[in-house]
């Protein structure tokens, strides 16, 4: 079982690693403006505004998750495959096709999780290391896109990256097919009326009455405000100041190497740290990453930065994933898991792709539109470390509590 549930964590994150990274890169070769881009990276996070927490709500009751990651991928497949095709061209087009494919996608992430979290007998143990293959996905995914690109020669000023988005596709279409070999993951609460907004609502009431999960999701909805620039304002940036085009993708990549042991590491580090310290750690990789960038580093040490997002990015948003998790009522995790990424992907990633577009529209793309992110970040860290400890459960008693928990799902309550 653990096999299948690392596959399809694999190639989750393959299909959004073989053309996110790129996308912004395309969009330039387009001649859309900054502005324009931000509203176009902007759609994952409308639709994950509008879509997850009624998927999660339809994966706790009505459908089983399995089947419905199905369905959502053969969708994605078509989606690509148009894109790859060349045929959309223009701000309004390419961002109504976007828009469509993300209230489609965006909540595969959380029912991934969900999955994963349920049919797994440990998983605070386990699920880092399950999850660790979606990042090896990603990089392998990276890497295809490279070879394809040199394949086709697509090198040169205004060629665009179809072929990251025709991978994409194939890989969706492999994700789908495969989908139908997960354990069944039927809905917990299949009895009692249908699922609606006023018992989601009510979900999250209770768990923003827990003021470490209140201030968690503060928390993560500012960082989720300043990752846009790495994908929407770092790729063009790399090629502007010298990387060739086809290794902006592998480059990208990089962040995966310690998200890989950072994953496989995050029991030692809830046990060592806490849950505060080990978000605080996270945090703290963006704030050096984004303050070395607003310095205008050369290439190389632009380039060797780009690890500590991966660093960000295990201990930061999958750890607290893992913590939000451990908070959720058993027959409702999935609808926890909408609710984070409604905050996180959707509100806040709205925000901050539509920010990161204004600023790189009014500076370029320049070393200095990283200085919004850096203060965001070292603002944020301040507050967690300081917040977190003052907060009604207090230090230890936040992690305790939330290694209660986890203890919890590991000795038989079934996550959802």
């Amino acid at each position: 079982m653990g096999r299948r549930l690392a596959i399809m964590m694999a190639l989750l994150y393959a299909v959004q690693g073989t053309w996110y990274p790129m996308l912004a890169v395309h969009l330039k070769d387009l001649g859309i403006s900054g502005e324009a881009r931000g509203w176009i990276f902007a759609t994952f996070a409308l639709g994950s505004v509008l879509a997850p927490i009624g998927a999660g709500q339809l994966a706790d009751r009505r459908l089983a998750a399995d089947r419905l990651m199905c369905v959502i991928y053969a969708v994605a497949a078509g989606l690509l495959g148009v894109m790859a095709s060349g045929r959309v061209e223009g701000a309004w087009p390419i961002f109504v096709l976007f828009l469509v494919y993300w209230l489609v996608v965006a909540p595969a992430s959380g029912l991934g999780n969900a999955i994963a979290l349920r049919n797994l007998p440990r998983p605070r143990e386990q699920f880092g290391g399950v999850r660790l293959w979606g990042t090896v996905g990603w990089m392998v995914a990276g890497w295809m896109v490279a070879q394809a690109m040199a394949i086709t020669g697509s090198d040169g000023p205004r060629r665009g990256a179809s072929e990251a988005f025709a991978v994409g596709a194939v890989l969706a279409a492999l994700l789908a097919g495969f989908c139908l070999r997960l354990p069944r993951t039927p809905p917990l609460a299949a009895v009692g009326p249908g699922p609606g907004w006023a018992e989601a609502v009510a979900d999250a009431s209770s768990l923003l009455r827990r003021p470490i999960v209140a201030l968690y999701l503060v928390t993560a909805f500012g960082v989720t405000l300043t990752l846009p620039y790495m994908f929407q304002v770092q790729p063009p940036y790399l090629e502007q100041i010298g990387l060739p085009r086809r290794w902006i993708a592998p480059a990208m990549t990089l962040g995966q190497v310690p998200e890989i042991f950072a994953l496989w590491a995050l029991p030692w580090m809830f046990r060592r740290l806490g849950d505060r310290g080990t978000l605080a750690l996270g945090i703290a990789s963006w704030v050096v990453r984004y303050g070395s960038l607003a310095a205008d580093p050369p290439l190389w040490l632009a380039i060797a930065g780009i690890p500590l997002h991966g660093i960000g990015i295990a201990c930061f948003t999958v750890a607290g994933q893992m913590f939000l998790d451990s908070q959720a009522p058993s027959h409702r995790r999935a609808g926890a898991q909408g609710l984070h990424t409604v905050i996180t992907a959707g509100a806040g990633a709205l925000l901050g792709n539509l920010l990161a577009g204004a600023v790189v529209g009014r500076l370029g793309d320049t070393a200095g539109v990283f200085v919004v992110p850096f203060a965001v970040n070292a603002i944020l860290l301040v507050g967690w470390v300081g917040l977190a400890r003052r907060s009604s459960l207090g230090g230890r008693a936040v992690d305790d509590h939330a290694g209660r928990a986890g203890a919890g799902v590991a000795t038989g309550s079934v996550p959802e």
